[in-house]
């Protein structure tokens, strides 16, 4: 007889600790927000110069990339050149140009950076 109760017992046991209304739901995920910062953001160069910069992103929780998903480009026209990697070189001309880099994965996410060539 007591073989028997036992498991009962611990059945009513088990069920008591289990109730539904004292469960602690699980907190939601946190939605992803994309960011992407950019270094340097202001540089002042001679004519011709180079300059490293660069893009550092965040991932989506469990992604990673074969490579950085990001874009460069020059604002200006005649601004200089950017290539792939980050890196620019300052037009013949002077003045204030700006680099901007963007996200492929959330375009909408960019950074820009000013370039002053003297």
């Amino acid at each position: 007889m007591l073989k028997r109760s036992l498991p009962f017992a611990t059945l009513l046991l088990a069920l008591a600790c289990n109730a539904p209304g004292d469960a602690v739901p699980a907190k939601p995920a946190e939605p992803f927000k994309p960011s992407l910062s950019l270094r340097p953001v202001a540089v002042s160069l001679a004519k011709g110069a180079t300059q490293a910069f660069q893009a550092e992103i965040n991932y989506p929780e469990g992604m990673r990339y074969m490579r950085q998903p990001v874009a460069w480009r020059v604002v200006e026209p005649e601004g200089g050149t950017i290539d792939g990697t980050g890196l620019y070189t300052a037009p013949a001309a002077a003045g204030t140009y700006h680099v901007q880099v963007k996200r492929e994965d959330f375009p909408e996410v960019s950074a820009t950076a000013t370039v002053t060539v003297k």
